[in-house]
């Protein structure tokens, strides 16, 4: 399995923006991510990533993240087994470590 820092993930965001062949995803809760979440990157929460494949048909990378790390592995373990051939990265532990880092967050305000 794939994995990116915090800190590199950061200057991809900066560089690269989501398109038809690069997806950004935050698998926590919707709740969660209202909370906080790195602007640029959609939500898609685990519990939905089996029933949204057809999203993944065209991908060639797909960057994942949760709040801490474990539930963006559980995706990617079920997007391979489920046979998506794009290439799955995990950013190492998610939220919490762009917190940890200082990078501004998005919050959600009034939901």
């Amino acid at each position: 399995m794939q994995n990116i820092s915090v800190q590199d993930f950061k200057k991809l965001l900066e560089t690269i923006p989501a398109d038809e062949a690069v997806d950004f995803i935050n698998v926590c809760t919707t709740n969660e991510y209202k909370q906080a979440h790195i602007d640029g990157v959609r939500n898609l929460p685990l519990t939905e990533i089996t029933d949204s494949l057809a999203q993944f048909s065209n991908k060639k990378k797909i960057y994942l993240h949760c709040l801490a790390g474990s539930r963006s592995i559980l995706a990617i373990l079920e997007l391979k087994k489920l046979g998506v051939s794009a290439e799955l990265i995990n950013v190492t532990g998610g939220i919490t470590a762009w917190r940890e880092a200082g990078f501004p967050l998005v919050c959600d305000k009034g939901n």
